[in-house]
């Protein structure tokens, strides 16, 4: 039974730490998008400032995603290849989080490396089919979400003998839920 359990634990552990992020965005026109996303596009607010549109591949899975400016804000609205809200990202700071919340975050990373650095930091908010996805995006947008987000963080980490740069999310509490490690070539403008 024992050997049962640890093994379970060892596959566990597989999925959730040896995941690999190979993440390649190349910038596309709006016109390739999927047709289905375009439709919640059309419905941000009419000041929104900078739409790029981008195609993003990870390995085999396919997402378009959209980044606008809004209210001095910047976000990243994901799509799958049907067209289907993923998730809404928003970027923001350290600093902005509750104290309960950052103390969490800098406990885990002091116990967890030698060294690290915050590199950018988002709140995710992840788009669920019980909600109009119209209705989903503009709560998250003019900020009348009752929801409260993940948070994504990418930062660069050091251990005894690796140094490498991560993509950790946290829940809403900032208790640890899982990390990617980053390809290096998807982001040397960030190290370098």
């Amino acid at each position: 039974m024992k050997l049962k359990v640890l093994i379970v634990l060892l596959c566990f552990y597989q999925f959730v730490f040896g995941q690999t992020k190979n993440e390649k965005e190349e910038r596309i026109t709006e016109s390739e998008f999927p047709e289905a996303a375009i439709e919640v596009i059309k419905s941000l607010p009419d000041d929104c400032k900078r739409l790029r549109f981008y195609k993003e591949t990870d390995g085999k899975k396919q997402s378009f995603e959209v980044k606008f400016k809004y209210k001095r804000k910047r976000y990243s609205l994901e799509f799958s290849e049907d067209g289907v809200i993923e998730d809404l990202e928003v970027l923001t700071k350290f600093k902005l989080l509750s104290e309960l919340v950052k103390v969490k975050i800098n406990d885990y990373f002091k116990d967890s490396f030698k060294k690290h650095k915050i590199i950018k930091l988002q709140q995710q908010y992840v788009y669920s089919v019980e909600l109009n996805a119209i209705t989903f995006v503009n709560n998250i947008v003019k900020n009348t979400s009752s929801e409260a987000p993940n948070l994504e963080i990418i930062a660069e980490v050091k251990s005894d003998k690796e140094r490498d740069v991560r993509e950790f999310t946290f829940n809403p509490l900032g208790e640890f839920v899982n990390f990617r490690i980053l390809n290096p070539t998807s982001y040397e403008h960030v190290l370098y």
